[in-house]
């Protein structure tokens, strides 16, 4: 997952909001003493509410907000998913209008990178300041102020505030959110308690609505999705209902962006006309070309003088603009954002290597029947071992018998693949290939711990999925307890000062191309943890930030892992040797895919940027992304090429990304399955700048 994503989800869901109206909605005033005489009343007591946050239906994490009778909230929340997340404590009090007054967050993020947040208000003038950035204002009229640390929550404070203010609210430090009443449902928790919520759609803090869920009197419930759930204890069993009811609103909103953007051809069909077409597998450009196209299938390819466009059929002058076959992203985690910005991107395909099955299959589903715009998905099914440490997932395996299960209930699903986490006992893994070998599956995904690459390898592993596995095959021993970030600090630690060249190195890319194995190296992925610092946006990335909504483009701020300056400067040194590694793979013929593990769409553009800089050619680089994409896939009889007889799967650039690779940002419309999409207005519809 993204890690802004996990931050705005984190903080519109995991804490702080009190779930007592008096101080959620109305500040409590100070206490006036007692009149001469009279007998002192009994002390108020404080309000304490405990959630717990729940991934994938696994309790990864509590939260607890104490609310003191003059009003002050204070709030703990702790995380542990995936081996590592995020701590914070935070005091805070409400203005009159229930903005935030003041607040001071103490703690670290999800990947231990330090917290240190003040806001104040003093009358119309506010200040805040973090680890990320700083700044002052005079308002003019209610303004939310949205923290850096995850702790604080911005549903249940937001909500009413901006109910107060008439629905809609500017938000610190810009922009402003929308706040629309959407659902009701009635839920009861374990214990029989019965409550009436009301749901609220806050638009404008990031690309898709986020969803609040708020007590009859007004007061905050809690948040809920697939990944990162916070309820009050014992209403963990309501989660799953909710989602469902959510899933009717997303669903909604998807389909209406669906009917207003997708472009259905005449029967007869659609021509590109005038088109420079690129030929990835010689990675040149055939100049003022024709592409005809008819349903979801490319009838035809040639020049444009001897072209013969079939009467009826749509024109489009594409005046010497490039078509390009549609991009791969083979390491996606879909997300209700993705398939809107895979589309505007140029993204036609993107394999998703783990989320939950049931919101990944109902995904598929609409993105291939059009009520969503969405990429084709081809799915790698998610099996994790279990453990404090294990990441969620409604799939785990420790046994024989579970590994059959797991691998046979994917099977069913109709995924092409599986992918293997972290916990995974290492025993397990030969069976869990051999059983998805025998079914036609594919075998992909880290490697576990007390496992070592080469053995994976070994073991049945068609492709490994980030680089930084393909270093500990180097770094780690049986012992390295590689579940927490020790995975990524010890590649930091280490990369910058190895040679590349060793035996054990040559050793590892033979077997790599003895077995045939595809690497997914996920560089903007590494970029962000080793060389990233607070407060500043990394290097090269600023055309993709630029874009965002205010809010979602601080996600971008928070830095990679926690480092002084001499530790930066041997984690940047180790990411060039990264750099280094993907061109000695490519230059020793060891297939390489392009995947992402970060934002949808906008981030593949960078990630084949980053090969480019690693030493690759553009040509090389695109050539990678799809026809060989598709090859690793054994879908290059149907895609991967604009050729007669495919599927019509490309998108327009203006620009030449041969010359410069940035140009694929440059997208002006995109054809899924023959299905035609204007770029700008999808960009649009999730609050991103066009380019």
């Amino acid at each position: 997952m993204h890690k802004g994503m996990l931050i705005l989800a984190l903080a519109a869901a995991a804490c702080g909001a009190q779930d007592a109206t008096s101080t959620l909605a109305h500040p409590v005033a100070p206490v006036a003493p007692p009149p001469a005489g009279t007998a002192a009343p009994v002390a108020a007591s404080p309000t304490v509410v405990r959630r717990v946050v729940v991934s994938l239906s696994r309790p990864s994490g509590t939260s607890v907000t104490t609310t003191a009778p003059d009003g002050t909230i204070t709030i703990a929340l702790d995380v542990l998913e995936n081996g590592r997340g995020p701590h914070v404590d935070a005091t805070l009090r409400l203005a009159p209008d229930g903005t935030i007054a003041s607040l001071r967050a103490t703690g670290h993020h999800e990947m231990g990178t330090p917290v240190d947040e003040t806001f104040t208000r003093e009358g119309q003038h506010v200040r805040w300041t973090s680890r990320e950035e700083h700044g002052e204002r005079d308002l003019t009229g209610p303004a939310f102020f949205v923290p850096m640390s995850e702790v604080v929550d911005v549903v249940g404070f937001l909500v009413p505030a901006a109910i107060k203010a008439g629905g809609k609210i500017d938000v610190l430090p810009g922009g402003a959110a929308r706040v629309d009443k959407a659902a009701e449902i009635d839920v009861t928790s374990a214990a029989g308690e019965k409550r009436h919520l009301v749901g609220y759609t806050i638009t404008g803090l990031w690309l898709t609505p986020i969803h609040a869920w708020m007590n009859e009197d007004g007061s905050w419930f809690g948040h809920v999705s697939p990944w990162f759930s916070l309820v009050p204890a014992g209403f963990e069993g309501v989660i799953e209902p909710v989602i469902a009811k959510q899933t009717e609103m997303d669903r909604a909103r998807d389909k209406a962006i669906a009917e207003r953007s997708a472009h259905h051809a005449p029967a007869q069909g659609i021509a590109f006309t005038h088109a420079h077409i690129l030929d990835v597998e010689h990675g040149r450009w055939n100049k003022d070309e024709t592409v005809v196209v008819v349903g979801d299938t490319i009838r035809s390819v040639g020049p444009s003088a001897s072209s013969k466009v079939p009467a009826g059929a749509e024109v489009v002058d594409l005046a010497g603009k490039a078509v390009l076959p549609g991009l791969w992203d083979m390491h996606s985690h879909l997300g209700d954002e993705s398939g809107a910005l895979d589309i505007a991107s140029g993204v036609t395909t993107a394999r998703d290597v783990g989320n939950d099955p049931d919101k990944l299959d109902d995904w598929k589903r609409r993105y291939d029947d059009g009520s969503a715009v969405g990429p084709h998905v081809l799915r790698m099914g998610f099996i994790e071992g279990r453990g404090e440490k294990a990441a969620s997932s409604k799939i785990t395996a420790e046994t024989e018998a579970e590994a059959k299960v797991a691998v046979e209930e994917l099977h069913r699903r109709g995924y092409e693949g599986i992918k293997i986490y972290n916990s995974m006992k290492p025993e397990l893994v030969p069976l869990l290939a051999r059983e998805a070998h025998a079914r036609g599956m594919m075998v992909t995904g880290h490697i576990p711990v007390h496992m070592l690459a080469n053995e994976a390898v070994r073991a049945g592993y068609d492709g490994i999925e980030h680089l930084n596995m393909v270093f500990l095959n180097f770094f780690a021993d049986h012992d390295t307890d590689t579940r927490t970030p020790m995975r990524f600090t010890l590649v930091g630690d280490k990369a910058a000062g190895f040679d590349l060249r060793s035996k054990p190195v040559v050793d590892f890319i033979a077997l790599l191309k003895e077995r045939r194995t595809v690497v997914d190296p996920t560089l903007c992925a590494f970029e962000d943890l080793l060389t990233a610092e607070q407060g500043k946006v990394t290097a090269g990335l600023e055309p993709v930030v630029d874009r965002l909504p205010v809010q979602a483009r601080r996600s971008f701020l928070t830095g990679g892992l926690p480092v002084d300056d001499a530790k930066l400067a041997t984690y940047r040194a180790s990411f060039a040797k990264m750099l280094a590694m993907v061109k000695l793979l490519h230059d020793s013929h060891v297939t390489l895919v392009a995947g992402t593990d970060e934002l949808a769409g906008l981030m593949l553009h960078h990630e084949l940027a980053l090969y480019v800089r690693a030493g690759l050619t553009p040509a090389e680089a695109l050539r990678i992304d799809t026809l060989e994409a598709a090859r690793a896939m054994k879908l290059d009889r149907k895609t991967g090429t604009i050729s007669p007889g495919k599927t019509a799967d490309l998108f327009v650039v203006d620009g030449d990304p041969l010359v410069n690779i940035a140009d694929l940002a440059r997208v002006v419309s995109t054809m899924r399955g023959g299905v035609l999409f204007a770029s700008a207005p999808l960009y649009e519809a999730i609050g991103v700048a066009a380019n």
